[in-house]
C-alpha cells in the first residue's frame, strides 16, 4: 500500500499539464533565424516536477524540428540563451532577477503568479474553476521578437497588451 501511495505521489499532474501547455505554446510561435538551428532550449526556474516531465517529454520530442534540452537554473547569473523560460515565483523580486537576465534573448518567459502578465512574462499561468488557463501579454512577445499564431492568442484566458 504504501508503494503504490509512492508511485502515485511521484506524478504531478499539475506538472504534467504545464509541460503540455509548454510544448504547445512553444509550436505555436515563430522564432528569430538564428533560434531555429540546434538544440530547443527550454529552462526551468525552481520546479523539478515541471522540470522532470518536461525532460521526459524532451526524450521523445522535438520543437520545431530542434532536439529539446531542458536546463534547470538556480541563479540568475546562470542563466544563457534558451527559447522558453519557466519561471516559478509568487513575487516580483522572485522573477525579475530570471526575466531581466532572459530578456537579453529571444526567449518566450512564462510565469505562474498574480500581476506577472502585466510587465515580467508573455504568458501567465492562471487558475480558472479549478482548470489551469493563461493569459497572454502581446507587447512582451513583440519586445522579444516572437511572433505568436492567431490561434494560440484565441485559446488564452485574457490578452493585454
Amino acid at each position: 500500500m504504501a508503494e503504490a501511495q509512492t508511485m502515485n505521489s511521484s506524478v504531478n499532474p499539475r506538472a504534467k499539464m504545464k509541460s503540455l501547455f509548454i510544448y504547445k505554446f512553444a509550436q505555436a510561435i515563430e522564432w528569430p533565424e538564428a533560434y531555429k538551428q540546434g538544440d530547443f532550449i527550454i529552462a526551468v526556474v525552481n520546479d523539478d516536477d515541471l522540470a522532470k516531465n518536461l525532460e521526459i517529454a524532451a526524450q521523445t520530442k522535438s520543437l520545431n524540428s530542434q532536439p529539446v534540452v531542458v536546463k534547470r537554473y538556480n541563479s540568475a547569473a546562470d542563466v544563457g540563451k534558451c527559447h522558453v523560460m519557466y519561471i516559478s515565483g509568487s513575487s516580483a523580486s522572485e522573477v525579475v532577477p530570471y526575466s531581466t537576465k532572459a530578456k537579453q534573448y529571444n526567449c518566450l518567459i512564462i510565469t505562474e503568479a498574480p500581476g506577472m502578465i502585466d510587465r515580467y512574462s508573455a504568458i501567465n499561468f492562471i487558475a480558472v474553476g479549478g482548470m489551469i488557463k493563461f493569459e497572454m501579454n502581446r507587447k512582451l512577445f513583440r519586445d522579444q521578437d516572437l511572433i505568436v499564431s492567431n490561434s494560440l492568442e484565441k485559446l488564452a484566458a485574457s490578452v493585454v497588451n
